[in-house]
């Protein structure tokens, strides 16, 4: 007699029996597995765990490259076994990780959002499980949370993902592969929310996971990223040095990759542009020349190539890497089909390598045309706005144009925009300083201090890597203190240039900006000992640039100022005598701003005739203040009492 409780278990067994010859079935590829799972459904369709099984083999067998439509069914397998068992953990969990791969195969967003409804729910039902697989559902429950930053762009998902890592990261014995999972979260989050401290953690992970298998390629590349965005940031060069270690540690173990000599090269050339050595460019090519070999139609190894040999040939002063710089950006051009905004940028920065090197303008602005040419694939690409904005720089402080300078402002603010990166605020803030100075406006030279004082807080060493920063800190504190008629901000950059001085005594044209400074400071506080520390810089900033007419110009300014200060009439005539020949002198080198002060010479000697003439040549050289200026210069108060003095306004205002 055949009992209920026999045909149970013949049932159970039956459906046992094809549940395990579907799942052989299917890991050897045979999709008459799926009519076996069919066969058990029938027989035990209330049973969770058959349909969790038969998901678990979909998944397996959808995880291979052309098999992904599996996937979807196993999705189906998961839904039905959590709806018989909604407590079921493990499906839930399952469930999630298969729409991950969904997500990561069909590349659609939806999936990655379904597999976090799916972990959270086996995130609450999970609480009493084992800790190491409690570990590893916190581990999958980032990765889709780091898919989903990725996506949308927004710190406050990638904070998710960090922080799923950092719950499964509370179980020892963790693998390789989860430091590197963990690395990556924190190198994408250290990127939308420019943090130095993410990167350090990222580092942190990636030898962690190093440690567990030192022959990782993939480990020694993560790290070498990592140390290379370390020193975009520091600038340290301890830092370049361990990120190029990094990167022949990954050579070592895997010399054909591509993109491992062009990740370098591109290292290379940045650091060796910035500092510009030589050695640096010279091995960024040998970099190029490597991975050449095993690609010959990578057209943004070739674009890296170009550029390297333009900076190189700009720097070394030779016309013949520029030549050669041409042939391969056009043979990157022609590769890429003038498609790819990569190559754009670097044909761009090839361009103004040439401007550098013969002084012409229209390198210049064919490279701002190349850099628009790569916005117009992406105008998200902060790199070509910054492109732009530093062309235009050069163009302002070559020309001394405020337009320029206008412009690049602009296209910095846009840049920053996008994406604020710490090593460009000093551009930022020189082209503000540039700006302000020739604007007279203080409020500019106010937001170039900030991005020059948040330049310098995060570069440590500047005083040893980048004076020039310094220099033009320097330079803006003295502008505003001229502005504002501010001891303090004369003093605090004559303390600036003396650090500079110390560390490097040819520093150009440190004696001439020591000289304004201390002439600045005199006029402030009256006190001749700084006028005569003026004088004596100025003489040495002339034995560096005997024509410097800005030089002479501003030493005829302060013996004039000598001899305003001073009781000793024989002292002054002396004074007024020298700073006459100084002036006309820096007006015969060409200094349109010397007849403004020839008229203000000549006024306080009461020669008001030359001083008015001078006053029309100024303002026929279009260097003549504007009105409130003429009109409150106290060098300028007998001139202003005179009656031609009164025609010439009257003239100027119906002008």
């Amino acid at each position: 007699m055949v009992t209920e409780s026999s045909k149970q278990i013949w049932t159970d067994d039956a459906a046992s029996f094809y549940l395990s010859q579907g799942e052989l079935a299917l890991l050897k590829g045979d999709l008459q597995g799926l009519e076996l799972f069919e066969k058990a459904s029938e027989l035990e369709p209330a049973n969770a765990e058959i349909f969790y099984r038969q998901g678990l083999a979909l998944f397996e067998h959808g995880s291979t490259e052309g098999k992904e439509k599996a996937l979807l069914l196993a999705t189906k397998k998961f839904k039905i076994a959590t709806g018989l068992s909604p407590h079921y953990f493990e499906a839930w969990q399952a469930w999630g990780n298969t729409l991950h791969l969904l997500g990561l195969s069909h590349k659609e967003h939806h999936y990655f959002l379904e597999a976090e409804e799916k972990l959270k729910k086996a995130l609450l039902l999970g609480k009493n499980t084992a800790s190491d697989l409690f570990s590893e559902l916190y581990w999958d429950y980032g990765k889709v949370w780091a898919e989903i930053a990725f996506h949308s762009g927004e710190a406050i998902d990638c904070q998710k993902a960090l922080d799923a890592f950092q719950e499964a990261a509370r179980t020892p014995d963790l693998p390789q592969e989860f430091w590197n999972d963990f690395g990556i979260a924190c190198l994408e989050m250290a990127d939308l929310v420019n943090d130095t401290r993410l990167i350090i953690k990222a580092i942190h992970c990636f030898k962690s996971g190093l440690a567990l298998t030192l022959s990782s390629f993939e480990g020694w590349l993560l790290l070498a990223r990592s140390m290379t965005l370390l020193y975009a940031h520091t600038h340290d060069e301890d830092h370049f040095t361990q990120a190029h270690e990094c990167f022949s540690a990954a050579a070592h173990l895997k010399p054909y990759s591509l993109e491992l000599w062009r990740e370098w090269a591109e290292f290379l050339l940045d650091s060796g542009r910035r500092t510009q050595d030589t050695k640096r460019l010279k091995c960024c090519i040998e970099k190029c020349q490597r991975g050449y070999v095993f690609s010959v139609k990578d057209a943004q190894l070739i674009a890296t190539w170009a550029e390297a040999l333009s900076t190189l040939g700009q720097i070394s002063d030779r016309i013949d890497l520029l030549y050669e710089a041409q042939n391969k950006i056009t043979e990157a051009m022609e590769l890429s089909k003038e498609e790819d905004p990569e190559v754009w940028h670097s044909y761009a920065k090839t361009l103004f390598s040439w401007g550098l090197y013969f002084d012409d303008f229209d390198y210049y602005y064919q490279a701002i045309e190349n850099f628009q040419e790569g916005l117009s694939f992406d105008r998200t690409r902060y790199q070509d706005w910054y492109g732009i904005a530093k062309v235009y720089a050069r163009v302002g402080d070559t020309e001394d144009d405020a337009d320029a300078f206008e412009k690049a402002v602009r296209f910095y603010a846009k840049a920053f925009d996008l994406k604020p990166i710490s090593s460009h605020y000093f551009d930022y803030g020189f082209a503000l300083s540039r700006l302000g100075e020739m604007k007279n406006d203080p409020e500019l030279l106010k937001r170039a201090l900030s991005y020059f004082e948040y330049t310098l807080q995060t570069q440590k060493n500047a005083i040893y890597l980048h004076p020039e920063w310094l220099y033009h800190y320097a330079i803006t504190l003295d502008l505003l203190g001229d502005s504002n008629e501010d001891q303090n901000g004369y003093q605090k950059s004559l303390d600036i240039f003396s650090q500079i001085l110390m560390i490097n005594p040819d520093f150009p044209r440190i004696h001439y900006r020591i000289g304004l400074a201390y002439s600045h400071l005199g006029e402030a506080l009256g006190e001749m000992d700084h006028f005569y520390r003026a004088l004596n810089h100025f003489r040495l900033a002339l034995k560096q640039e005997e024509e410097n007419d800005f030089v002479i110009l501003d030493w005829g300014i302060t013996l004039i100022n000598i001899a305003e200060h001073t009781y000793d009439k024989d002292l002054a005539d002396q004074c007024h005598r020298e700073a006459e020949n100084k002036l006309i002198q820096s007006a015969r080198l060409g200094n349109l701003q010397a007849y403004y002060h020839l008229a203000c010479l000549y006024s306080l000697l009461k020669q008001y005739d030359k001083s008015l003439h001078f006053i029309h040549k100024s303002h026929e050289a279009g260097s003549l203040p504007c009105l409130d200026e003429l009109l409150d210069d106290d060098w300028l108060e007998g001139l202003r009492m005179t009656a031609s003095f009164q025609e010439f306004l009257t003239n100027l205002n119906h002008g």
